[in-house]
């Protein structure tokens, strides 16, 4: 199972994190890092690749020549980043001829071997999360191959100073053959299969949002971090852009894993996003 993480501009403190859930998670991962030549990240469970050495496209060229987010340095180019990587996941993926890849990103924690759920994806072409009609989060994506991936940074030429989840979104609704991991959310999982996959709003229920996102004025009040217990869980934060309305779930953590109750049912919660940052408080560590 090869895994990708790209970790463009300055590492997080929490990608080791990240990392060791992976290694304990799963059954012999092929970890990639590809990151910027000037940080000297370093880990040995890890093939690690500057970004600066894989050939760069036309398509991602354009993207830096023509991208308004080129020179948006909110947050150390967080907005640029966060749909660069998109243009190159698809160079790395020309370059490396990889195929049925998982990309994740640096604060997601795995709980379930996907390499088993993941075994039906080789139908697909592209599988991601989408949680309303009008987003898809990047936490974990799968694409097939170079061909799709190639088709992913078409499209995204078309949006070119939209963010990653505007243009996942359009990715999603483009392409021919895909599949929406399911998230709880009945409308955009209709298999109904016994498993669910978190783009943001679960883990920001649970963990709470990044400090640096907590409102400033009257919002503050309903959106801050907030200690109410419902249903024996702890909701840090509703995100009210998602479809999916965590504060009505009830959530068990077994064993260190976090589970979705259903009348007698629990139904295994892969991944988190824990947009909090704070990857240790929910590491899976037994």
């Amino acid at each position: 199972m090869n895994i990708i993480i790209i970790a463009l501009g300055a590492i997080p403190n929490f990608l080791n994190d990240c990392v060791k859930q992976i290694k304990f998670t799963q059954k012999n991962p092929i970890i990639h890092i590809i990151k910027n030549e000037t940080s000297d990240y370093k880990n040995n469970d890890c093939k690690i690749v500057d970004v600066e050495n894989i050939p760069a496209s036309q398509k991602h060229l354009k993207f830096i020549k023509e991208s308004e987010l080129i020179n948006k340095n909110f947050r150390d180019y967080f907005w640029r980043y966060s749909s660069e990587r998109l243009y190159v996941l698809d160079d790395y993926l020309q370059m490396q001829n990889l195929k049925d890849v998982i990309h994740i990103e640096t604060d997601v924690l795995l709980y379930h071997d996907i390499e088993k759920i993941f075994s039906m994806m080789h139908n697909f072409d592209f599988a991601c999360v989408r949680d309303s009609d009008t987003r898809v989060i990047g936490s974990i994506i799968y694409i097939k191959d170079k061909n799709i991936s190639g088709k992913i940074t078409s499209i995204a030429n078309n949006y070119i100073n939209e963010n990653d989840m505007i243009i996942l979104n359009h990715v999603a609704k483009k392409l021919e053959n895909v599949f929406y991991l399911p998230t709880g959310d009945k409308k955009f999982n209709k298999e109904n299969l016994k498993f669910i996959f978190d783009g943001a709003s679960i883990g920001q229920f649970v963990g709470g949002i990044d400090p640096r996102n907590e409102p400033r004025n009257l919002m503050r009040y309903i959106n801050k971090l907030k200690k109410i217990f419902t249903k024996n869980n702890i909701i840090s934060f509703i995100n009210k852009e998602s479809n999916i309305d965590v504060s009505k779930w009830e959530i068990k953590w077994i064993k260190n894993k976090p589970y979705k109750k259903c009348n007698d049912e629990l139904i295994p919660i892969v991944n988190l996003h824990i947009h909090s940052k704070n990857l240790k408080k929910f590491m899976k560590m037994e």
